[in-house]
This record gives structure tokens, sequence and C-alpha cells, in this order.
């Protein structure tokens, strides 16, 4: 109950704040242009990105669709894209509603947002339509860019769908939603969709239940709301010394973080990559109302692109995996072991791939991409 007792006087103060909230900290100057695609004409959405192109000397390579997580943009994954081509492959990192280069919610999405709408529907509908967005722009890239599809073995070409923290729900959508699209672009996705890799989802991200030994800053009501989120930014950055084997959520730890290594925000600063890549406004304020006014629709979006054999027949070549890192905050291992239990009821025969890293943290894509990109491409 902590999680929810504190929320309401979060989502009180985002409701009546300005847009320039967070406005004490560094203001962020966009780049001059950025590159899109249209993902809807009427009206008009458009989604921003950053390619590494196609890795050289590689034709049938394989292109990770990475959707970034709570107050990063798309900017998180640099490191994970600088090492893919010498990999042999490709990474797009899409930058979602409403963060820079990607067109902003409007006043009636926001509302339903912030205040859950008028039910049911329209929190469905609003979903349905950001997993629309995002299976429209992998669609869109796959055939403005000649992707190569997946080979006849499987272990080259195709799409790779990342949902890290969460950008997990949204991949998600993309798939639960994916009966909706015309028939010419279902089509392609079942040719191209080989994987899907939900990253570090906390349970809330996909509609399962918060435990009540769940902190951080987000819920912790002593902490100013102005601050909530750059303090969330420096807890899910650093390392957790987690007991694993007990598989407990008394054995883990929520709270305090490890002096074994450097939190992952302070390396992103001293690199000078930390003001274009946090955002702590008005464009980071919707995923956490979104996550407690939707969980309902987000866990049907989950088991449906999870579980649902008519999902599976549309996409008959896709794989479903799980990834976590043993040293991310508590919430990281809560999520793994609740999606573990909840396969055991809702999808007992479904195959789904659990992989926890050795050593990483929640930005492990930034200081360990080799072992990132490694278990991403094992998984797929």
């Amino acid at each position: 109950m902590r999680f929810f007792s504190h929320f309401a006087g979060v989502l009180s103060i985002l409701l009546v704040l300005p847009s320039h909230i967070g406005a004490g900290t560094t203001s962020i100057k966009p780049p001059a242009k950025f590159n899109t695609i249209v993902v809807n004409n009427s009206p008009k959405v458009e989604l921003s990105y950053l390619d590494t192109g196609a890795p050289p000397r590689v034709t049938n390579y394989p292109t990770i669709f990475a959707i970034h997580g709570m107050i990063f943009t798309n900017l998180v994954f640099q490191k994970l894209m600088d090492l893919a081509p010498s990999q042999g492959v490709r990474v797009v990192a899409i930058n979602r509603r409403p963060f820079p280069g990607s067109t902003p919610f409007t006043d009636a999405e926001l509302n339903v947002i912030y205040t859950g709408g008028s039910g049911d529907a329209e929190r469905q509908t609003q979903l349905d339509n950001r997993g629309r967005e995002i299976s429209n722009f992998i669609v869109n890239f796959i055939t403005q860019n000649r992707l190569p599809p997946i080979s006849n073995d499987g272990k080259t070409g195709g799409a790779i769908i990342l949902g890290w923290s969460v950008g997990a729900p949204y991949a998600m959508a993309a798939l639960s939603s994916a009966d909706s699209l015309p028939l010419a672009s279902r089509v392609v996705l079942a040719a191209y969709l080989r994987s899907v890799v939900i990253y570090e989802a906390a349970p809330i991200a996909i509609g399962l239940p918060t435990p009540p030994q769940n902190w951080n800053p987000l819920v912790d009501g002593s902490i100013p709301a102005d601050l909530q989120l750059e303090a969330f930014g420096q807890f899910i950055t650093a390392y957790f010394d987690q007991n694993l084997a007990p598989r407990s959520l008394d054995a883990l730890e929520w709270v305090i973080t490890s002096p074994s290594r450097t939190p992952t925000l302070y390396t992103i600063a001293a690199a000078g990559k930390l003001d274009a890549m946090q955002r702590l406004g008005s464009d980071a304020q919707t995923d956490l109302p979104m996550l407690f006014n939707f969980g309902n629709q987000l866990l049907q979006s989950y088991r449906k692109a999870f579980y649902d054999s008519a999902t599976a027949a549309q996409f008959p070549r896709m794989k479903k995996s799980v990834l976590c890192g043993s040293k991310t905050a508590g919430f990281g291992p809560n999520g793994f072991w609740a999606m573990q239990d909840d396969q055991k009821v809702n999808g007992p025969k479904v195959s789904v791939t659990y992989k926890m890293m050795t050593g990483t943290n929640h930005i492990g894509h930034w200081d360990d991409p080799k072992i990132v990109l490694s278990a991403i491409m094992d998984l797929s």
C-alpha cells in the first residue's frame, strides 16, 4: 500500500504544477533536427529515432528496435549503439511520445493519462494507440529501409523489439494491438518479428501487483515532489548487492546502494551526456500516472502479448524472453520473478526464456553494453 498512498499525493502535485516542473535543473536544447517517422496520418503523429545504420560487410543483419524507459531518452542506448555495428547488428532507438522530437500528447490524451479518463474503454483505446504507433514505426522503418527478413533458420535478419523498463508496456502493446493493424502491416510484422525482449520491467509496468517491500524515491513522500524524478534517476542508475538465491522479496535490497561500482548516472555525467539524455520536465511526467491509472489495461496487454494463442499464431517465429541484471534495484528481480510466477498460471505451455545477467544494473546497456547485447542476441 506504500506505493499507492504516496502516489496519490504525487499525482495531485503533477496535475497542478506548470509544464516547467523541474526547471531548476539544466534546460535542455533539443537537436536542431530529428529523424522522424510518421506513425499516424490523422492526426499526424511522428516518433523520432536514432539509427546505427546497416552494419558494415553484413547483409542479413538483425535490427533491434529499442524502446526507452522513464526520464531517460533514447540516448540511453548510445553505448549499445556504438558497439552494435561491430557485432553485425543494427539498432534503432525510438523516442516515445512526448520525448524530444516525437509528437507531444494532446490535451485529451493527457487528460486520460492523468485522470484515467471516462473508464476502461477509453484507457484501452489510448494504450492500443500507443502500441499501434510502435508497430507502425517498425513496419514503416522496415519498408523504407528494406531491412532483411528473418532467415529460414531464424538465426539472422529480422526484427527484435527491446522494451526496457517503462518501454516494456509499449512493447507489449505493440504486440497486443497488432490484430487491429491493416493486413499488409500484419504480414510485414509476421515476416520480420523474431523476438521480443522485456528488459527489467517493474511489476507495475505490466499490471502486476507492487509488493509492500517496494521503495524508490517516487513513492517516498518525505522527498519533495519536484525532486523525486531527479532522485529516482540517481537511485535506479546505482548498483545493489542483491541476494537472489532465496528468491525472496524480503531478501532483496530495495534501498541501500552498493559501493562496489560507481552509479551509471555519474559516468554518463562525466562523459558530458547527462543533460541531453535525462528529462525531468513535462515530457517525463506522463509515465507514472499511466502506470497507476492503466493497471488493468497493462495486465491484459501483457498477457495477450505473451500468452494468447491468437497472438502467437500472428507472430509464429517470435521468441519471447525476459532479461534482468543481478545488481539492479529491487524492482528488477521482483518483476523478473513476478513474470515467472504469472506464467505458471496464465501461460504454462508457452515458451518464455528468462535470463539473469551477472553484475549489471538497470542501465547495463551503458556500463556493460557487451554483456547486454550478447544477452539480447542469445535470447533472439
